[in-house]
């Protein structure tokens, strides 16, 4: 019967150890480093290899986790048009990111598909957010165009001779069947939506 090896339990280490052990290494040499801090020679080449990394990293993140983006000059132009929509207070969904994609990136062979519109948004911290504010701003020029109806009122009536009975008033709020949705694409953790 032949003996299996020792199998060892996965560890996540963070940035801050790693470097202690690439340290090490660098004054000691790789075996007496993976002996000293009880990790796998291999890791510690690995560590070696990754040092510049490492010490841009936040030190206690454990691993570099998640594929870079395949396309990142579109990604950022997507991102950026998606700022600037949101800044314009336009709603941007998910369908709107992936028709987007689809314009920016210049890889026939490139589909955005939900899962890929997941990633992009986590990749740059964005989310599916109820809006806080949901009623649509006045006019600035608001002043100017009550001014300008009621100027046009006077000349219909004077025109066309219509007697005040004939003006009716009607205290009904006309409403837009083509409402606007409630949710929409924005940067995590802001307080107010529009």
């Amino acid at each position: 019967m032949a003996t299996q090896g020792i199998k060892r339990k996965r560890s996540a280490y963070d940035a801050s150890f790693k470097l202690k052990v690439v340290d090490h290494a660098e004054i000691h040499g790789n075996r007496a480093a993976s002996r000293e801090f009880t990790v796998p020679e291999t890791n510690v080449r690995e560590w070696r290899k990754q040092k510049v990394v490492l010490k841009d990293m936040n030190k206690t993140k454990k691993a570099q986790r998640g594929r870079q983006a395949m396309y990142p000059d579109m990604e950022k132009e997507l991102y950026e048009w998606i700022i600037d929509q949101r800044s314009s207070g336009y709603i941007v969904t998910s369908l709107h990111i992936r028709l987007q994609a689809q314009k920016f990136c210049k890889d026939s062979n490139f589909k955005a598909s939900n899962g890929w519109t997941q990633k992009f948004m986590k990749r740059h911290g964005l989310a599916i957010r109820q809006r806080t504010k949901i009623a649509q701003k006045l006019p600035n020029d608001l002043e100017e165009k009550i001014a300008s109806f009621h100027t046009f009122i006077i000349n219909q009536r004077k025109q066309i001779n219509f007697e005040l009975s004939q003006i009716g008033n009607m205290d009904e709020t006309p409403m837009c069947f083509d409402l606007p949705g409630n949710r929409t694409i924005d940067s995590k953790g802001k307080h107010t939506v529009q």
